[in-house]
């Protein structure tokens, strides 16, 4: 039971981290600036995503974080995204990409301490 409910979690994190890339990308694009400088903004802040996660959370990372720094940064990123979809006005998607958080990152920590 706990591998099924593991390989679960793991499958839903991984589609929350796609989440993730979009929001941060939405929230780029949702800002009261011309065409460019709105897309500009959109790659940059995936990019920097991208590259703190490539560092900090990759499985293969030499730097990656121990437990509970590794849940922590996660969960941390992960909801400002929650938060820039709030601000773009996506609040029910803000709301859920909160409560998936909470249940992958809670049940993640769990399962790998």
């Amino acid at each position: 039971m706990n591998i099924i409910l593991k390989t679960i979690n793991q499958a839903v994190t991984f589609l929350l981290e796609i989440a993730m890339l979009v929001a941060y990308g939405y929230y780029g694009m949702s800002l009261p600036w011309t065409f460019f400088p709105r897309l500009l903004f959109a790659i940059f802040l995936v990019a920097v995503v991208i590259v703190l996660w490539g560092i900090f959370a990759a499985p293969k990372s030499a730097r990656r974080l121990k437990m509970p720094f590794l849940t922590i940064f996660r969960t941390s990123v992960f909801l400002i995204s929650a938060f820039l979809l709030f601000q773009a006005g996506q609040k029910n998607m803000a709301i859920l990409l909160v409560g998936l958080t909470i249940v992958t990152q809670t049940t993640g920590y769990y399962m790998e301490k």
